[in-house]
């Protein structure tokens, strides 16, 4: 039996030539080529398979690898189903409560069950480890032959390009010439070749790809599949809580409370479960929204207070100010009296002090006269520095004065700003309070709805 193409064995030189060029698909200018399309990265992720460190741990990231685009998107998508009640405006976040809309199951379940979801994470990722190793090995396996129907695709396509290079070379002649038909034969046998070979290698490609979107796909699945259980659980227990609520205010024992509940939800329809587990999630969250802005209340009705003290305080500091800085501007008259006699005391004093000079030391009056020239000078620095204390007392209580009106005059805008914001804070907590209110009606309007 005839060998064909990918049978025959390939001399060594064009086997390394082939094998060389197969290793640089991966380059940026095979990439551009049309009849790479996009292989590059894949192949390159199965060339560098290696069975030894497949684990739980990296199982997800290399998974993710072969669709960053849809793992963007999710994230984009996943980012957009955030609540609207976490708005900071409370009014805004309060009209929420009201609204119809159901929770997808990843938003219903939340962090609850954290020990089961940790469970079936680890099992999912366990399975997910134990697929992807097994399509990893099939890829393996399939990469020798991946790589020989790329060699026989790129020596169809040489094939193909000097076929045709010789039929251009023929184009001026006519169609019936022999030799422009017997080339025009041979290109039309080229042409079919590449076709067979490109389709086997994509066919081996996609197969081989196939094998890990399916592992992705069935880990996806499995999440997706514990995430609808345990919401629907979740649902299950806000509706019996709900059911138990409304029980209590008809008078309702525990036990019975309990044990109606439980019945009642059992028999209830999926839809009616989902409906009044969003009903009861919102009036939690109205709730909590009363409870925080009857905190933001509080804050500024503090702030308010805080702001009276502060003005009161400053008050009481300008007007003792003003009266020490008007008992200083009244000893002015004494003052400029004592700048007046203060010339004659340094006059005064430089005489006594030369008069001591020129006495000898046998002098009897000498030391008289040192001890009246101390006293002269003692008088006159004492008469300087009262006079520069009073200046500086001057302009330190003007300059406090200056300082302590400013601060008055921001405090009692502060007392403005903080009036407006309790008024406002006022105004949200009784939105808040009004929309929790509303939520709770609708709670129970959504469980006595069933017990028609």
């Amino acid at each position: 039996m005839r060998k064909t193409a990918t049978e025959q064995p390939l001399p060594r030189a064009n086997t390394a030539t082939y094998t060389e060029e197969y290793n640089n698909i991966t380059s940026p200018s095979y990439q551009t080529s049309p009849e790479a399309n996009s292989i590059a990265k894949p192949e390159e992720e199965f060339s560098k398979t290696n069975l030894n460190s497949a684990s739980i741990e990296n199982v997800d990231e290399d998974l993710d690898k072969l669709d960053a685009v849809e793992e963007t998107d999710a994230t984009t998508l996943e980012s957009e189903k955030e609540p609207a009640y976490l708005s900071e405006n409370v009014e805004d976040a309060a009209e929420v409560q009201g609204d119809e809309t159901l929770r997808t199951d990843a938003e219903i379940l939340g962090k609850h069950y954290p020990i089961r979801q940790l469970t079936e994470k680890a099992g999912n990722a366990r399975m997910g480890a134990i697929e992807y190793t097994k399509a990893s090995w099939e890829n393996a396996k399939d990469t020798p032959g991946l790589i020989a129907r790329h060699l026989a695709f790129k020596l169809a396509e040489s094939s193909y390009n000097r076929r045709k290079n010789k039929v251009d070379q023929v184009a001026h002649l006519s169609d019936n010439h022999p030799l422009k038909r017997f080339r025009m034969k041979k290109l039309a046998k080229a042409e079919a070749r590449l076709n067979r070979r490109k389709a086997s290698f994509e066919n081996r490609r996609n197969q081989m790809f196939g094998r890990l979107n399916e592992v992705k796909s069935n880990m996806e699945s499995r999440r997706d599949a514990t995430v609808a259980e345990l919401a629907d659980r979740r649902r299950a227990a806000l509706t019996r809580r709900a059911t138990r609520h409304v029980l209590s205010k008809e008078g309702a024992g525990w036990r019975e409370r309990h044990q109606v509940a439980k019945e009642h939800v059992d028999s209830m329809p999926k839809e009616q479960r989902d409906r009044i587990a969003n009903a009861l999630l919102n009036a939690v969250e109205a709730d909590k929204y009363s409870r925080e802005a009857s905190q933001q209340t509080r804050s500024a009705a503090s702030a308010s207070i805080e702001a009276n003290n502060q003005v009161e305080a400053i008050s009481g500091q300008l007007e003792q100010t003003r009266t020490e800085l008007n008992s200083t501007r009244q000893q002015a008259g004494e003052i400029t009296d004592m700048e007046a006699d203060l010339v004659s005391v340094k006059e005064n004093a430089t005489k006594l002090q030369e008069k001591a000079d020129s006495l000898s030391d046998d002098n009897a009056n000498k030391f008289a006269a040192m001890n009246e020239a101390a006293n002269a000078q003692r008088e006159q620095e004492e008469m300087e520095k009262t006079i520069v204390d009073h200046h500086k007392r001057l302009a330190d209580l003007q300059q406090q004065e200056e300082q302590l009106t400013q601060s008055l005059i921001q405090a009692q805008k502060d007392i403005e700003k903080t009036g407006k914001a309790l008024e406002v804070s006022k105004q949200n907590e009784a939105i808040a309070k009004k929309k929790a209110e509303e939520a709770q009606r609708t709670q129970s309007q959504r469980v006595n709805e069933t017990f028609v």
